[in-house]
C-alpha cells in the first residue's frame, strides 16, 4: 500500500502535456482530413453518411426519390416506396449534420478526437494515477488507427468518444457524488453509441450490465462493522493512488462495506437509507435515457419503410446482417469464417493500434493496406504491454488471470478441434453451435466481474472486458475490416491505451519518470513518422476520389452558372464519379450536380429526362468505363 514517505515525486506537468495532446489530436484530424482525404468521402459508407447528414441538416429524415432514380443513385443510399434515405442508423449522420450546417463537416470528428484524449486522461488518472492517465492519452493521440479515422467522415471517432464518456460517467456514478447527474450523462453517451453503432453499443454495455448486476446483488448483502465500532472506508491499492502520498478520494466505500456515522446511521457517499435503491436510481435513469435516445432508430425506420423493426442494411445487400448461417454473408457466415477474420484483423490491429511494428514498409505492405484483408505482412508489437499490465494491476493474482486467459485461448481453439465431420458433424459450421460457443466465450470474459472484491481490480477488469467483448462480438458479423484500419474493434482503443499505460506508469513512478517519458516520446515519434505517415498516406486518392476531378469541372464552368455533369456509360462504378457525388446535394440544388446517363429503355430517353430537370444549367458531358471517367471531348485515359 502506498504511503506518503514512499510516494513518487508529484508530476506537475501532466495536465499541460494532456492539453497539448488534445490539441495535437484536433490539429492532426484537420491536417489529415485536408491533406490525405481532401475532406471528401472515400468509402461508400462515408458517401451515405454525408448524404444522410445533408438531409438531416434540412430537417428531413427521408426525401422523395428523384426520377430517374438510377441516374442520381449513390452507394448505400436506398430507394424504397418512393423514399430515399441512408441505410445506416441515424446517429452519426445527425451529428455530422451539425458540421454540414457549419460548412465544415470534418470539424466534428476533430472535436470528438480532442475530447476523447481528455476523457482517456481523466479516466486513467482517476481510476489509477496521473501517470497512467497521461501515458494513456499519449497512446490514444498517436494511435495510427485514431489518426486515420479522425481524419475521415466515418462515425467511429464519434463512437469512441461516446464510449469514453459512458465509461467515465459510469465511473463517476460509483464515486457517489452527483450520481444522478452522471447517470444522465452515461445514458446520453450510451444512447448516442446505440444510434450510431448498435452492435458495438451492445458489446460496450455488456460488461457494465454484468457489473451493475454484481453491484445490485452486493447492495442487498448485510454489512457489518468491526465490533460495532465506526468503520473507515477501505484504502485503495497502491496502483490506484491518485495523488502521490494521498489516498485517492475517488475510492469511496466498497459496495459490500459501509460505515456508520457518530449517530449510528448508515452512510453511503453522504446519504442514508437503502443501499439497493441508492445504487439502483442512477442505473434506472441511465437505462431510461439510453432507451429513449435509441428510439430514434425505429422512428427513422418507420419514416423510411413504414416498419420500425426493419434492418435497412438488407435493402442494399440482403445478406448484410449479424448472425450465423445462410442468412448472413454472401455465401453464409460460419464460426470458422468469423475466427478467420478475427485472426486476420488482429494481425493488423497489432500494428495499427499504437504504430509499434517490426519490419519496413515494402510494396507488399502498401498493397495490403489498399487491397488485402488477410494476415498483415509486418509483425505488430502493440500488444506487448498487455501481459505486463496484468502483472502490474493484479500482482500475485495475475497468476489466476493468466490461467483464466489460458482457458480463453483454449476456447478459441475448440472450434478447430470439432472440425472433424466424422466425430462431430462439422460443428464449426453449425449456427447453433456458433451462437452457443460465442455466448459461452463472452460469459467467460465477463464472469470475473462477479468475484473481484477490490474496486481497482474490478475496474481493471471492466476495461479488459470491454476490449475483449468488442472484439468478440464482431465474430458474429460476416466480414472483417482493414482498409480504414480494423475499425470494428476501434472502440476498444480506450481500454487498450489505459491497460498499456499501467506498466509504463509503474516504471515512471518507481524508476525514473524522465527516462520512461523520454523513451515513450521517442517510440511514439518513431511510430508516427515510420509507420503512421505511410499508413495513412497510402489512402490518398483511395477509390479514385480526388478533388482534382471537382477542380476540372470547375475549370470548365462558365462564370457562376450552376453545372450539370452527365456521366455517359453503362459499365460504370461509383468510383468513376464519386468525387462529383460528394458535392451533389440530395436535393439536386448544389452548384454541381452529377447524373448518370445509364442505358435504360434507351440512353437518349434517360438523357433527355435528366436535361429536362435542369433547363438552366450548363451541361458538361463525361464518358466513363468501370472506375474511370473523362470529358467527352478528350481521349480516354
Amino acid at each position: 500500500m502506498t504511503t506518503q514517505s514512499q510516494s513518487p515525486t508529484p508530476f506537475r506537468f501532466g495536465k499541460i502535456i494532456v492539453i497539448g495532446l488534445a490539441l495535437f489530436s484536433f490539429f492532426m484530424s484537420a491536417l489529415i482530413s485536408r491533406a490525405v482525404f481532401e475532406r471528401l468521402p472515400h468509402l461508400e459508407d462515408e458517401v451515405a453518411y454525408l448524404y444522410g447528414a445533408r438531409m438531416f441538416a434540412r430537417g428531413d429524415l427521408v426525401i422523395a426519390t428523384p426520377e430517374p432514380r438510377r441516374a442520381f443513385w449513390q452507394p448505400f443510399v436506398v430507394d424504397s416506396e418512393g423514399h430515399r434515405f441512408s441505410k445506416y442508423t441515424p446517429g452519426w449522420s445527425m451529428q455530422l449534420a451539425v458540421g454540414e450546417l457549419m460548412g465544415e463537416s470534418w470539424v466534428i470528428n476533430a472535436f470528438y478526437a480532442m475530447l476523447t484524449v481528455a476523457l482517456v486522461y481523466r479516466l486513467g488518472r482517476e481510476v489509477f494515477n496521473e501517470d497512467t492517465g497521461v501515458i494513456a492519452a499519449a497512446l490514444t493521440a498517436f494511435s495510427p488507427a485514431a489518426l486515420l479515422l479522425n481524419g475521415t467522415l466515418m462515425g467511429h471517432t464519434s463512437a469512441l468518444f461516446a464510449t469514453a464518456l459512458f465509461i467515465y460517467a459510469y465511473w463517476r456514478i460509483e464515486q457517489e457524488k452527483r450520481r444522478i447527474t452522471w447517470g444522465a450523462v452515461a445514458g446520453i453517451a450510451l444512447g448516442l453509441l446505440v444510434i450510431n453503432r448498435p452492435l458495438t453499443a451492445a458489446a460496450v454495455a455488456l460488461p457494465f450490465v454484468v457489473w451493475s448486476g454484481a453491484r445490485m446483488i452486493r447492495s442487498l448483502v448485510p454489512h457489518s462493522t468491526a465490533n460495532g465500532k465506526n468503520s473507515s472506508p477501505p484504502a485503495p491499492l497502491s496502483i490506484a493512488s491518485d495523488r502521490e502520498g494521498d489516498q485517492n478520494p475517488a475510492f469511496l466505500p466498497s459496495l459490500t462495506e459501509g460505515w456508520r456515522g457518530s449517530g449510528g446511521e448508515e452512510h453511503f457517499g453522504g446519504m442514508s437509507g437503502s443501499r439497493f435503491i441508492y445504487t439502483l436510481a442512477p442505473l434506472i435513469l441511465l437505462t431510461v435515457i439510453a432507451g429513449v435516445i435509441a428510439l430514434l432508430i425505429p422512428i427513422y425506420n418507420t419514416a423510411a419503410t413504414g416498419d420500425p423493426t426493419d434492418n435497412l442494411y438488407t435493402y442494399v445487400w440482403s445478406y448484410d446482417t449479424v448472425g450465423f448461417g445462410s442468412c448472413c454473408g454472401r455465401t453464409g457466415h460460419t464460426l470458422e469464417k468469423g475466427i478467420r477474420h478475427l485472426r486476420f484483423d488482429l494481425s493488423l490491429t497489432a500494428a495499427d493500434l499504437f504504430g509499434f511494428a517490426a519490419g519496413s514498409i515494402t510494396p507488399e505492405v502498401e498493397q495490403h493496406w489498399l487491397t488485402e484483408s488477410d494476415y498483415f505482412p509486418m509483425l505488430g508489437l502493440s500488444f506487448v504491454f498487455f501481459p505486463l499490465a496484468l502483472i502490474a494491476a493484479f500482482r500475485w493474482k495475475s497468476l489466476l488471470v493468466f490461467a483464466w486467459a489460458a482457458v480463453l485461448v483454449g476456447w478459441f481453439a475448440l472450434p478447430y478441434q470439432t472440425y472433424r465431420p466424422y466425430y462431430y458433424g462439422d460443428l464449426i459450421r453449425d449456427p447453433g453451435f456458433a451462437w452457443g460457443w460465442l455466448a459461452a466465450g463472452l460469459a467467460w470474459v465477463n464472469l470475473p466481474l462477479l468475484f473481484w472484491r477490490k474496486h481497482a481490480n474490478s475496474w481493471t477488469w471492466l476495461l479488459i472486458a470491454v476490449m475483449l467483448t468488442v472484439v468478440g462480438m464482431q465474430i458474429a458479423y460476416w466480414i472483417g475490416s482493414q482498409r480504414y484500419s480494423t475499425r470494428y474493434y476501434y472502440e476498444g482503443l480506450i481500454s487498450a491505451a489505459i491497460l498499456s499505460a499501467i506498466p509504463l506508469a509503474w516504471l515512471a513512478r518507481r524508476i525514473n519518470r524522465v527516462l520512461v517519458y523520454g523513451g515513450l516520446a521517442l517510440a511514439l515519434a518513431w511510430g508516427f513518422f515510420a509507420y503512421s505517415t505511410p499508413r495513412i498516406s497510402a489512402l490518398y486518392h483511395f477509390n479514385n476520389v480526388q478533388r482534382l476531378h471537382i477542380e476540372a469541372v470547375e475549370a470548365r464552368r462558365e462564370g457562376n452558372r450552376p453545372v450539370l455533369v452527365i456521366i455517359n456509360g453503362d459499365n460504370v462504378r461509383w468510383r468513376a464519379f464519386g468525387s462529383l457525388m460528394a458535392v451533389t446535394s440530395p436535393y439536386l440544388d448544389s452548384e454541381i450536380v452529377v447524373a448518370h446517363n445509364y442505358v435504360g429503355d434507351s440512353s437518349d430517353s434517360v438523357r433527355e429526362r435528366i436535361l429536362a430537370m435542369f433547363p438552366d444549367r450548363q451541361v458538361i458531358e463525361m464518358d466513363a468505363e468501370e472506375n474511370q471517367a473523362w470529358f467527352s471531348d478528350e481521349p480516354p485515359p
